[in-house]
């Protein structure tokens, strides 16, 4: 696999995700496929404060987020055959990638801002490359994800990081199946 996408311009280290940004959820939202429920949904958990290696996981995962959300536009550009599955897939990542942003500045963290524009790991000209690029995105989140599983004996945030690792491992599948790309799973998504 090749390596993430990474930000064109620096991220501002003290900029945050304003705690009043409403939770990406209502209408039009997708479900996570793997839970059913609104990715952007507010947990029933009361806000903790979160330890340092927690709050960098869920930094990590954020940032795969943003990228996602960023990405999936320009998947979307090239691979029109498959139009309305990436943009669910695209809004299932803006939901999390808002309410990952909440998780944060409610446990005391900041929430750095997306960055303007990202490099890819390779060009994208086409729709291979487009595929291509996806299955990249998915690994980044799956990835991140199993971090923060790693960083946290929080019940609800470990269930929030499973639900990100599944619905990742998930959409790549529905993606790779759409492609008739085979094989169409992972055996252990977010391992390299």
């Amino acid at each position: 696999m090749t390596g993430p996408a990474t930000p064109t311009a620096p991220q501002p280290d003290s900029g945050a995700v304003s705690a009043a940004v409403p939770a990406a959820s209502g209408a039009g939202t997708p479900a996570s496929p793997t839970t059913g429920a609104d990715p952007g949904a507010p947990t029933a958990a009361a806000p903790i404060k979160l330890a340092a290696d927690t709050a960098g996981a869920l930094q990590a995962a954020l940032a795969a987020e943003q990228v996602a959300v960023w990405a999936y536009d320009l998947v979307a550009a090239y691979d029109t055959a498959d139009a309305a599955l990436i943009a669910a897939i695209r809004d299932g990542h803006l939901a999390r990638r808002e309410a990952t942003a909440g998780t944060l500045v409610a446990g005391g963290s900041k929430a750095p801002a997306a960055a303007p524009s990202y490099s890819l790991p390779h060009p994208v000209t086409d729709v291979a490359g487009a595929r291509a690029l996806s299955a990249v995105i998915e690994g980044d989140c799956a990835s991140a994800w199993r971090s923060v599983i790693g960083a946290t004996d929080n019940s609800a945030l470990r269930s929030t990081a499973l639900a990100g690792l599944s619905d990742s491992a998930v959409w790549l599948t529905r993606l790779k199946v759409a492609a008739k790309t085979t094989p169409a799973t992972v055996p252990f998504p977010g391992q390299a």
